[in-house]
């Protein structure tokens, strides 16, 4: 409970407060714009005609600032920045304003028009100041502090530590540091703990953001500290170039010259997932109905090439770890046992022959449109992996659970099979970070140029 409010307090209402000062002062813009503008020339529409458009007028600001950033969930060191991505945005809002104004015949006055652009330039960044001002003096009352742990008390994790201590009144404070070499306690750096102790002292301590600033430490293990760190709503930040290891949204951010990435899932909201169930149900549907000829073609002649049945399921690992059958074509002997190795290249005995034209197609891949059509699995997503297989996943490898698997992916495409599904999955996790719906097409026009090909594949 602690920790969701910590949530609420910290990230949440600092937007609010934006959202809020951009409402006042932009209605305070609005009024004086318009008495402005009747104090000087006259003859102005009366003020209702202007009042009815308020609304739209600030959703369509609201969306634009969106946009352009001036609601992210971060502290804006630099304040001049903001000042400039703040004109931007009332700039492209007038322009979207007169332009709709001009599609539905709404008339208004152009003077109007221009004193609420530089009214609203003043006043919404003079709100902005007020916002950032009241930030300050709640941070230096100790509310809205960003805790700070560093792994690494190595040289990097020092500079980063001097660094981010010139930014006290913006609420950086440093807790310690976290490193398995002890004998770094006599640099005189506060170590509180080694790598096996993060979780408790993320814990004990209400850390908001980790940085890691050892680059010795192994690949996995950076992975592992990435997912507890998310599973604790932790921010996870890299210094140096230790980002390359990694898959994800990165947002590559300075602070005196210390480049930081900050490596945060992109969680997908759910008018994406709405649209793309509708996507897998119409296409699964299409591949149901349509290729229902082929599906007959390919039983029979899969019966004549050998004993067996044409149609087979497997138990697959699906998403949060949920176990269906997933169905396939035949494309192996009877006697080969449902769970052994997959077959590693064309030339492999157990394949038939009809099995080696089926496995180059993927037409034996067809019958899991059943599968996506049943929700248990997606046009594009991870491929499901067998229970034996996940079983001895670490914690970060089964992060790729976290989203339905699918009837195509980007290894798929970027490899096919000639990448070991188990060993491949950076992509998947890159997947999982940066889903979208034009990710998603460009996999599927790419899925069906590599099975026109037949590259990768046996």
């Amino acid at each position: 409970m602690r920790s969701f409010l910590r949530l609420i307090n910290q990230k949440r209402l600092a937007v609010l407060a934006l959202a809020f000062s951009d409402l006042i002062f932009f209605v305070f813009a609005f009024f004086c714009a318009y008495f402005i503008r009747n104090a000087v020339a006259g003859g102005i529409q009366p003020i209702e005609v202007y009042i009815m458009a308020m609304p739209v007028s600030f959703l369509i600001l609201v969306i634009v600032f969106y946009f352009f950033g001036l609601y992210e969930q971060k502290i804006r060191i630099n304040g001049m920045s903001e000042i400039y991505t703040v004109t931007k945005a009332i700039l492209m809002s007038a322009v979207l304003l007169m332009a709709g104004s001009f599609l539905y015949k709404y008339d208004y006055s152009r003077g109007f028009i221009t004193i609420f652009i530089f009214s609203a330039i003043f006043f919404l960044n003079i709100g902005r100041v007020c916002v950032r001002i009241l930030r300050k003096w709640l941070i230096k009352h100790g509310k809205g502090v960003t805790n700070i742990l560093i792994i690494g008390a190595g040289k990097p994790g020092r500079k980063l530590a001097e660094q981010l201590g010139k930014y006290k009144d913006f609420g950086y404070k440093i807790i310690g540091f976290i490193d398995d070499n002890v004998n770094k306690q006599k640099a005189g750096v506060q170590i509180l703990g080694r790598l096996d102790d993060l979780i408790l002292h993320i814990k004990l301590h209400n850390i908001d953001v980790v940085y890691v600033a050892d680059s010795t430490i192994p690949y996995e293990r950076t992975l592992e500290l990435m997912v507890d760190c998310e599973q604790l709503k932790v921010k996870f930040k890299l210094v140096s170039s230790l980002y390359e290891i990694l898959a994800g949204k990165i947002d590559i951010n300075q602070i005196e010259g210390i480049p930081t990435i900050d490596v945060s899932p992109k969680k997908a909201f759910g008018w994406y997932k709405f649209v793309k169930r509708l996507i897998d149900i119409g296409f699964s549907i299409i591949g149901l109905v349509i290729l229902l000829p082929i599906w007959l073609i390919i039983v029979v002649v899969i019966r004549l090439d050998s004993p067996g049945k044409a149609l087979f399921k497997q138990k697959r690992v699906g998403k949060n770890g949920k176990i269906f059958n997933m169905y396939k074509f035949r494309t192996m002997g009877k006697s080969v046992s449902l769970y052994e190795k997959a077959p590693q290249n064309a030339n492999d005995k157990r394949i038939t022959k009809i099995g080696k034209f089926l496995r180059r197609t993927s037409l034996d891949e067809l019958p899991q449109f059943i599968n996506i059509l049943k929700g248990e699995m997606s046009l594009v997503g991870p491929r499901p992996e067998m229970p034996f297989i996940v079983k001895n996943y670490s914690k970060w490898q089964r992060k790729r659970l976290e989203v339905k698997p699918g009837l195509t992916g980007l290894w798929q495409i970027l490899g096919r099979k000639d990448l070991p599904l188990h060993e491949n999955l950076e992509y998947d996790f890159y997947y999982i970070q940066n889903q979208s719906l034009l990710l998603d097409m460009v996999i599927i026009f790419k899925t069906v140029q590599a099975v026109i090909t037949g590259k990768g594949a046996f």
